[in-house]
């Protein structure tokens, strides 16, 4: 059965179809909880015992693994072949409402940065003391990069309004230098070179804001989690002290950023990422057709970036707690790190891109079916939807693109023109699905068509299991 007549409970009307339900109410879609079993068995255990306190693990296995991430810095790269070597950086989105746990999640893993592993000083064979990474709240780019300008392997930057930086970011010329960043490389800043090696952005963002910036939005990791049970405060068996020593060894691992430390594929996750290759291409290729919006396709498109760079932070973990002399990105580590992607974070990046209108003109839909949800009027006009539902924020053309878009998720239909006894030009006006007034009271629910299809593609479960 088809997601949108799973979440749909509005069927066909009459001889109405169904309505769309990507276009309909602001509740949350229902999506899969992160899968903990993906982490190694100390870090998993810690995750399990600590999030207790937030009644669910996705926010905080989110936060650690960015964590993780920062605390090598620029000194560690994934090495998939001579000529590629991945970053090991993550930009991490934490979706939800006020009061949702998103800054107390990253609080926490923080506190464990702040324990002793990363932020200490230590010593590497060429460049002296070296600090990693330092953590920034709420700063700009020159402050970051004023930071990264010193002996520092990076710089962790959590941002409380991610929808702020996302407008910040996107404006030239700064916008160039936050992408060098995502890429650990150095960027040209008021016409002379500032080092932007290596930067992970954390930040919360709230449902139906990724920015108009395609290209920045398909750059970060997305966590949408629902509400979580009831919290305790009883996680005493929290092994922090046991996680800051894991930490404390993987950002011993790393070296002077001129001259990182290589974790190298072995020839096996070399085979295996070479066939996912082909097949996230060709889930690229499925969202574009299936008209997802630019940001969706990016994301899909930076999979076996981001694969990798999962890959990467997952061994890295399992070695830190296995005491073991090699450090190779094998089979296990790409499988985890795919099941990962593809069918938790896919799942949670199209949500996201759904509900901030990822489609051209899903925006301005919406903001007419909330509008027809309050006047629950039975027909409108193309002046009423351009006038009166969207302020004049369109003009004729778009309204015409917002009336079409509607007509296709069965929200409106055309009637038959009338005349003017005169002979001036005929009046169009189209009527309203009884359905939609039950938005006013809130009663739609949340289904994207088009992702759904794609969720089922990517192994996305609706259940929370992978």
């Amino acid at each position: 059965m088809p997601l949108d007549e799973l979440d749909n409970p509005f069927q066909p009307t009459a001889d109405w179809p169904p309505l769309d339900g990507s276009l309909l109410g602001e509740a949350r879609p229902t999506l899969p909880i992160f899968p903990l079993h993906v982490l190694p068995g100390r870090w998993r255990t810690w995750v399990d015992a600590s999030s207790r306190l937030f009644g669910s693990a996705d926010y905080l296995a989110h936060c650690l693994l960015g964590g993780v991430a920062s605390v090598g810095g620029a000194g560690i790269r994934i090495e998939v072949a001579s000529h590629w070597r991945e970053p090991l950086l993550l930009w991490q989105a934490l979706v939800g409402g006020p009061s949702s746990g998103r800054s107390a999640a990253f609080a926490r893993v923080c506190a464990l940065l702040a324990a002793g592993g990363p932020g200490q000083e230590r010593p590497v064979e060429e460049g002296g003391d070296l600090v990693a990474p330092e953590v920034l709240f709420d700063a700009g780019l020159h402050r970051v990069c004023s930071t990264l300008s010193g002996e520092v392997c990076g710089v962790l930057l959590w941002r409380e309004d991610l929808a702020e930086w996302m407008e910040e970011a996107s404006q030239r010329p700064a916008r160039s230098a936050w992408l060098a960043a995502w890429n650990a490389a150095s960027a040209m800043i008021d016409d002379w070179p500032k080092p932007c090696y290596s930067l992970v952005v954390a930040g919360a963002l709230s449902p139906g804001y990724t920015g108009a910036d395609s290209t920045l939005a398909s750059r970060f990791l997305y966590v949408w989690p629902a509400r979580g049970a009831a919290a305790s405060l009883t996680d005493a068996d929290a092994d922090d002290a046991g996680i800051v020593a894991l930490l404390q060894r993987i950002a011993a691992l790393a070296s002077h950023r001129e001259q990182p430390c290589v974790v190298p594929f072995d020839a096996g996750a070399a085979r295996r990422l070479e066939a996912l290759m082909q097949a996230i291409r060709q889930r690229t290729d499925a969202a574009e057709e299936e008209g997802l919006g630019d940001a969706a396709v990016e994301w899909i498109g930076r999979g076996v970036a981001t694969v990798v760079r999962l890959a990467g932070v997952l061994s890295l973990m399992e070695w830190a707690e296995s005491g073991a002399e090699g450090l190779p990105v094998g089979v296990r580590h790409i499988k985890a790190a795919h099941e990962l992607w593809s069918a938790y974070h896919l799942p949670h990046a199209l949500a996201v891109f759904d509900r901030a209108g990822a489609r051209p003109g899903d925006q301005a839909a919406r903001r007419v079916v909330r509008w027809l949800g309050r006047v629950r009027v039975p027909q409108i006009s193309r002046e009423d939807v351009r006038r009166e539902a969207l302020c004049q924020s369109v003009d004729a053309a778009g309204a015409e693109e917002v009336l079409a878009r509607l007509e296709a998720g069965g929200v409106l239909r055309p009637l038959p023109a009338t005349g003017s006894t005169r002979g001036g030009p005929r009046r169009r006006r189209w009527e309203v699905n009884p359905a939609v007034s039950a938005v006013g009271a809130g009663a739609l629910s949340y289904g994207p068509r088009a992702s759904g299809s794609l969720m089922r593609r990517a192994g996305g479960s609706r259940s929370g299991r992978p």
